[in-house]
């Protein structure tokens, strides 16, 4: 069994427009949704083996609350993920090491929209910022990834837990 956590970064700011974008950080909403969402994810009790995130400020940003609350064993920041479709976000899980059980890619949409249509059953117009899907897979080695195989156990948006 391989577990996949996908998780889209935080609202970020737009404030300083001399930044680009690759540099934004997460604005006031942002900080309170990952702030949430990660806190909400540690009532699973899930340990993950690998966090993969994009490189930008505020897919960095949004990781670190989670890597600061859930037992994380390794994790790495991707340059190739800043923006990636979805074919190279799949691609990056057939790579994945098996030793690794439970996963965590953090990223920009509509890669991520994309891939969580492709790998499950959804049919999602768009995966919103700092939402999360735990996608299941029963297979022994990620190479054996192929789309529609995941089976979607959890997902949660910040509206969902807002009155």
């Amino acid at each position: 069994m391989k577990t996949l956590v996908i998780v889209r970064h935080s609202k970020s700011s737009w404030k300083d427009t001399n930044l680009s974008d690759y540099d934004r950080p997460l604005n006031k909403r942002g900080k309170k949704d990952a702030e949430l969402m990660s806190f909400e994810l540690t009532k699973k009790n899930m340990l993950i083996d690998f966090l993969l995130s994009s490189s930008s400020k505020r897919t960095i940003l949004t990781s670190e609350y989670f890597l600061d609350k859930i037992s994380i064993h390794e994790h790495e920041f991707f340059d190739g993920l800043y923006h990636a479709p979805s074919d190279l976000i799949y691609n990056s899980i057939l790579k994945l090491k098996n030793e690794f059980k439970k996963v965590m890619i953090v990223g920009h949409n509509p890669g991520l929209t994309n891939i969580i249509n492709l790998l499950t059953d959804l049919s999602l117009d768009n995966f919103p910022t700092s939402g999360i899907v735990i996608i299941e897979f029963n297979i022994s080695f990620w190479n054996e990834v192929k789309p529609r195989l995941g089976k979607v156990k959890w997902m949660k948006f910040p509206k969902d837990f807002k009155l």
